[in-house]
Order: C-alpha cells, then structure tokens, then sequence
C-alpha cells in the first residue's frame, strides 16, 4: 500500500517567493536557476498580507515574483559589472533584464534578532549551456550509433537544411 506524503508548505498562502517555495522546488528536482524578465521598485504591494515598498524581480519563467533585499541587489549589480556596464549604471535595476541567476536558501541570516531562512541569489552566475552546431562533419559519427534526430536535437543546434542531408546521407549508406 502507498502512504501518502503531503507537504503542508506547498499549501501555504504566500505571494512571492520564500525559502518554503524554493526546498520544495529542490525536492521536486526542478531547478532553481532562472531568467530576469525585469526589476522594478514598487509601493504599496502586498506581500503574505503585509503592504510593502521595494524592488521585486520578474521572472520569465512561470514562478512567484521576488522581493530583493540589499544582499541580493548587490549580487545582481556584480552580475552587470561583469558585463562590462559602466559603474555608474550597475545599480539601474532596468539593467538586471535577461540576467540569469540561482537562487538558493540560506539558512543562516541574521533578521531581527533571529536567524531564519532566507532566499539568496547564488554569487556566482549560472552559465548558459550552448549546444553545439551540428554539421555535416558529424554525420558518420551519428550514423554509426544509428542516432535519430530527436537524439541529435537533445545534443546539438541542428538546421532544417542539415537535418535533410543528414536523413539522405541516412538512405545512401
């Protein structure tokens, strides 16, 4: 017989992100790296029944916003320096659009005399992974562990003229 296993915080009512959200991400294995769609400084916005003034971060991906703090403001204008934006305009949060980040729980800051969990941007930026093009120059290789497209597609940039070739270059050998 199956036991049921029913996590409590993921019916919590709370509208943006906190630590809760991001562990149950984590056990679900989903990833916790993301794509700014955009930052902005808002007044009056609610957050879990409390109305509150700051900067809160869009994603593209479809997850809660976040309300960032100072630590994590900072790490996103690192993120911009290195980029090569000028120090004046590191801290334009309209800057920090398209930055992809990681977020993690840190279960050490220090808020009102307590230490709670906390959702942090990860300091170090997460790198896009760039597939491959694949050419015609691969075509052997693939055809030698008898690779479909759907396979090639999962490992490689493939274009619709290089698909084609390699389907003929399929039937020719």
């Amino acid at each position: 017989m199956e036991t049921t296993r029913t996590d409590w915080r993921k019916f919590r009512k709370s509208t943006h992100l906190a630590s809760a959200d991001l562990d149950i991400l984590k056990s679900e294995g989903k990833s916790l790296v993301f794509n700014i769609k955009e930052v902005k400084y808002q007044t009056k916005v609610n957050v879990s029944g409390t109305k509150m003034d700051g900067f809160f971060c869009y994603f593209k991906e479809p997850i809660k916003s976040l309300k960032l703090n100072t630590s994590n403001l900072l790490v996103l204008s690192n993120f911009v320096k290195n980029k090569g934006i000028e120090m004046n305009d590191i801290y334009v949060v309209e800057n920090y659009k398209d930055l992809r980040i990681e977020l993690f729980v840190d279960r050490n800051v220090k808020f009102m005399g307590d230490t709670v969990d906390g959702v942090r941007i990860n300091p170090v930026q997460p790198k896009e992974k760039v597939k491959p093009l694949f050419t015609e120059a691969n075509f052997e290789k693939a055809k030698g562990v008898n690779a479909t497209i759907e396979q090639i597609k999962k490992a490689y940039v493939i274009t619709k003229e290089i698909e084609t070739k390699y389907l003929e270059y399929g039937t020719e050998k």
